[in-house]
């Protein structure tokens, strides 16, 4: 999902959001991809804690 996209869905200032990425970003769990003109954000699934993470989300939906 690139930036732009995301600030409108989730309702977060723009600048707000780009510290949180960047944050994100060190900490390995995102990763940014860069463009020509925009920016995509994907979940890194190769750190081992995303992963611990998503599961934990989705044994959460199903309580």
């Amino acid at each position: 999902m690139n930036i732009t996209k995301l600030a409108k869905e989730t309702g977060i200032k723009y600048q707000t959001l780009l510290k949180n990425i960047e944050f994100l970003e060190q900490k390995k769990i995102i990763e940014v991809i860069k463009g020509e003109k925009s920016k995509i954000i994907r979940l890194n699934y190769s750190n081992p804690k995303v992963i611990i993470l998503k599961n934990l989300f989705e044994e959460l939906e199903d309580i």
